[in-house]
């Protein structure tokens, strides 16, 4: 979560409200309606990081090294890598293929193909701790965003007239970490193989995120208060800094109680470039592989409370508004705004 995380969400906001009441004819005394506005603001946390899909390929050579060898910008580069994160798990396929020319004028081609075998986490949840020195989440833990995924691969170097084959574990910097198609590390854990490229496609698929917090604010001037949990799904693309999202939300344990509800939402968020900074060295990476960012997220929702369902809403009492909510770097954490309004009947 440099990480543009995730992010998807609901809302919060502070504000006033106007009630109006329709006055039914006798003939209408079944269809009145009363219809209030709603202020609310909110605080929340991402409680599970849910299962994802990534999707990685690029891209412009910033530099390599391979043992002792260097191999400057304007070589030829091409890799790709898919993968599928469930709970603490990850597995899918990455390859690789470079050729040019080293720094002391030798020719070389560099190959390598194998499985996502894991990943090591950025942020694990519910417990919001970064990983151990081996890469593991504490044990209580459930879910997590990654900050690079593991590798085995089988490698095929062919530098000047000599070939030598092996196998290699590889780190794949996941482009949370750097957004906007910037420059991510691809390195072996024993040191020997080092690269840093950008990225032309970079893309995440969420699902089944887990958000939970408090709202606080008025209903027709009168105190209003309770907790809200959302469940949300989203496509985030890492090149464009933009992402689409929809869910389930549902207020509870509210005052008053008219405002507990469920329904659904759907919004777009996107990385902005104010309030990022770089974290290349706090992460141990190349300078300009990491850049911290936040989130802001704006949609729209509509929700039923219990005397209704989320199928019929001309009965019992309906909440339809607008949010917006902002994730200050790391984005784990969220406040915002709701606007909306509250139709009983």
């Amino acid at each position: 979560m440099a990480f543009t995380l995730l992010a998807v969400v609901l809302l919060s906001s502070s504000g006033l409200l106007v009630t109006h009441a329709t006055t039914p004819s006798s003939s209408q005394s079944s269809n009145s309606y009363s219809k209030q506005q709603l202020s609310l603001g909110l605080q929340g946390v991402i409680s599970s990081a849910g299962n994802q899909k990534w999707s990685l390929s690029g891209g412009n050579l910033y530099g390599a090294q391979f043992g002792q060898e260097q191999v400057p910008p304007g070589a030829s580069l091409l890799y790709s890598m898919r993968a599928t994160v469930n709970g603490l798990s990850a597995s899918g396929n990455v390859k690789l293929s470079l050729s040019g020319t080293t720094a002391d004028g030798q020719s070389i081609a560099f190959n390598a193909n194998g499985q996502i075998v894991g990943m090591i986490p950025s942020i694990c949840f519910p417990s919001y701790a970064s990983p151990d020195q081996y890469g593991n989440c504490p044990t209580t833990d459930t879910s997590a965003i990654p900050g690079f995924f593991v590798a085995m691969v089988s490698t095929t170097e062919n530098l000047g007239s000599t070939v030598t084959t092996g196998q290699a574990t590889l780190l794949i910097e996941t482009p949370i970490l750097n957004p906007w198609g910037a420059a991510v590390a691809i390195m072996s854990t024993d040191g020997s193989i080092n690269i840093m490229a950008d990225y032309q496609s970079g893309t995440a698929q969420w699902s089944n995120v887990q958000l939970t917090g408090t709202v606080s604010g008025t209903l027709n001037g009168q105190s209003a208060s309770g907790s809200f949990s959302q469940v949300a799904n989203a496509y985030e693309n890492f090149v464009t800094g933009n992402e689409y999202e929809f869910g389930t939300v549902a207020f509870s344990s509210m005052s008053p109680s008219s405002l507990n509800a469920n329904g659904y939402y759907m919004g777009t968020s996107t990385v902005p470039t104010a309030g990022s900074f770089d974290c290349s060295a706090l992460a141990g990476l190349p300078e300009g592989t990491c850049t911290e960012t936040g989130l802001t997220s704006t949609g729209s929702f509509m929700m039923s409370g219990s005397s209704g369902s989320t199928s019929s809403w001309g009965s019992g009492t309906s909440i339809l508004g607008s949010y917006s909510v902002t994730w200050p770097a790391p984005s784990v954490t969220f406040s915002g705004t709701i606007k909306a309004t509250v139709t009983t009947g």
